[in-house]
């Protein structure tokens, strides 16, 4: 008799005792990910930048220039800084250690981030990003949490009103909120020029865009990421916050002028909360939400429109009309609560987060449609994990290629050392330890800021973690066959991809008396298929190449090993890699399995004496 596993598909399963799970899932595992009927080792870890001191990261963002590129920004204990591809610069400093919000924005006047928290309001044009412009006023707008939906910046976690939800202006992105200069005259004599466009020294958070120079023979056209060009070959740079420029014409110029436009976002825009005495459409708001008393953690934008602010015991509904001059703002559940403001995230399928009202069993809930889609209800994920291993009063969710990843730690943790990866496609969970507190993505690059130092990572990301070979197991179900008779196999099957530099160990567990070592899959035995090469990539959520970065090779095997055992009723095997390359495991076989005796196993036999 044969038994064959043919698919891995169904993750990790540790809800039930493991006899009970699926014949395809695993009863415990990490750095393993299961991915279309098969588990791939997980990529290794690279240090991003120059290491850093003991710490935490305390925000971790990606923004968006208008060509495409993105800027990553962090902020450590008392820095917000920016990666300029080789290391971390400075911003902002001397802040309090403190958590921090991004927010993303772009329009008219360019590609944006903006910065929220106690220390304070910043906006960043991300052409130019060690250059922030200091948005707050307290007249205008607050220091807090953000989110930026439908052209309007929302604001939560006020000091002086923790259940209070606010909103700004909308944006217009027209003559409204946009001031046209024409013909500003630039000094200056020869083929260069070099200065600050006049609008800066007139108001210090005013950003200008659009910015065009001429001499009359020579035109200098705006790319909005801060280059700009010369019809007739000239070069120059604009930074739009500042409004410094740098320009050299192709030939001596003359008479050279400017035309731009700029914009202050405290003046009916995303940093403006005002509104008249009698508020009118587009302008700021303030919503109460004190039921319980407790603060708003997080707002976020349901597969409604509404905006859902899930506090620590409930979360209320805010649905505004389309016209803006009215809204509902109720209480939309009280059984539903965040252990903290990081541990949701708006999703294409629906709100996700650790629902953690009843603190002893925490769930993955989705606040989704229902199937007549009329209501926004809350559903629980992935019930045969359980996330009540976890402890999650610092963990952080995202998403992640076709994953909702969640950072968390064990319960015998100081700090976060566990990530979460569930496919709600595929209903499957699967362990990758790695210490995280935050995350942001770069593309297919997966970033985490740590929770010990303040440092950044890319994870998911070549074979070794920092040099080292990347610790990981697999351990299968407990198998008895469908039958309680003893039993013994001679061999085992198995067919996947390895690299030629890494091995996976192959341990078994006869009626729970302990793993031993049954045999090696080896990268380098005559069974690896090396006319077949397979390209891998290095940043890869499993093997599939997602562009981009360094290739490596790995090949097919199909092979079969022969195993000693005592008899056995369960049997539990155990996957261990212990190489620096890649790993995957498509199916097994136990075979040739001889069955005996109606008997319990010889260990828990007793003799009469």
């Amino acid at each position: 008799m044969d038994f064959p596993i043919k698919l891995f598909s169904k993750g990790i399963h540790n809800t039930l005792i493991d006899t009970e799970i699926p014949r395809e899932a695993s009863s415990g595992s990490y750095n393993w990910i299961t991915q279309s009927g098969r588990i791939i080792l997980a990529g290794g870890r690279q240090l991003v930048g120059t290491a850093g001191v003991i710490g935490k990261i305390n925000g971790l963002w990606t923004g968006y220039k208008t060509n495409g590129d993105k800027v990553i920004y962090r902020k450590t204990a008392d820095k917000i800084q920016y990666f300029d591809g080789t290391d971390w610069a400075d911003i902002l400093t001397s802040l309090t250690d403190t958590d921090i919000s991004f927010a993303n924005y772009s329009s008219l006047a360019g590609a944006f981030t903006l910065i929220n928290g106690a220390d304070g309001f910043w906006l960043i044009n991300n052409a130019n990003p060690d250059s922030a412009v200091d948005l707050y006023d307290s007249a205008k707008n607050f220091k807090g949490y953000i989110i930026i939906d439908k052209g309007r910046c929302l604001l939560w976690n006020r000091d002086k009103d923790k259940t209070g939800l606010y909103g700004s202006y909308i944006d217009l992105q027209n003559s409204t909120v946009y001031t046209t200069v024409t013909a500003e005259a630039i000094a200056g004599s020869g083929t260069g020029r070099s200065g600050t466009l006049a609008f800066k020294a007139s108001g210090a958070k005013r950003v200008c865009f659009g910015v065009t120079f001429t001499d009359g023979t020579e035109t200098f056209t705006d790319n909005y990421d801060g280059t700009l060009t010369g019809s007739a070959g000239g070069t120059g740079t604009i930074n739009y916050a500042t409004g410094a420029y740098d320009i050299t014409f192709n030939a001596s110029a003359v008479t050279v002028t400017s035309t731009y436009q700029w914009q202050d976002f405290t003046a009916h825009g995303l940093a403006d909360f005002t509104k008249s005495a009698t508020r009118l459409a587009g302008e700021g708001f303030q919503f109460p939400q004190d039921e319980g008393g407790d603060a708003i953690l997080n707002v976020l934008i349901g597969q409604d429109g509404a905006y859902y602010s899930i506090k620590s015991q409930s979360a209320y509904r805010l649905a505004i009309e389309a016209v803006d001059t009215n809204a509902t703002n109720d209480v939309y559940r009280k059984d539903l609560g965040l252990p903290n403001w990081r541990c949701a995230i708006s999703t294409s399928k629906g709100i996700v987060f650790i629902n953690n009202a009843n603190p002893v069993n925490p769930v993955l809930t989705i606040l989704r449609k229902n199937e007549l889609g009329d209501s926004v209800e809350p559903y629980v994920l992935c019930p045969q994990f359980n996330f009540a291993l976890y402890n999650y009063e610092d963990a952080c969710i995202d998403t992640y290629d076709r994953y909702v990843i969640i950072a968390c730690k064990t319960l015998d943790a100081d700090e976060n050392n566990t990530i979460l990866f569930c496919n709600l496609a595929d209903n499957t969970v699967d362990i990758v330890k790695y210490e995280a507190r935050v995350f942001t993505k770069d593309g297919i690059k997966l970033y985490v800021g740590s929770p010990i130092t303040q440092d950044v990572y890319q994870i998911l990301v070549g074979f070794d973690d920092e040099s080292l070979a990347i610790e990981n197991e697999w351990i299968s179900k407990g198998e008895t066959y469908g039958t309680d008779l003893l039993k013994k196999f001679k061999r085992l099957r198995f067919k996947g991809i390895i690299d030629p530099d890494q091995n996976i160990e192959v341990w078994g567990d006869f009626d729970n008396a302990g793993f031993s070592l049954l045999a090696t899959i080896e990268g380098s035995a005559d069974y690896v298929d090396y006319s077949n090469p397979q390209t891998i990539g290095s940043n890869f959520i499993g093997g599939a190449q997602i562009g981009g970065d360094d290739m490596s090779t790995a090949y097919p095997f199909i092979c079969e090993l022969r195993v000693r055992m005592t008899k056995f009723n369960k049997r539990n095997l155990k996957f261990i890699a212990t190489g620096i390359g890649y790993a995957e495991l498509q199916n097994f076989v136990d075979f040739d399995i001889l069955p005996y005796e109606n008997k319990l196993a010889k260990k828990y036999r007793t003799k009469r004496t």
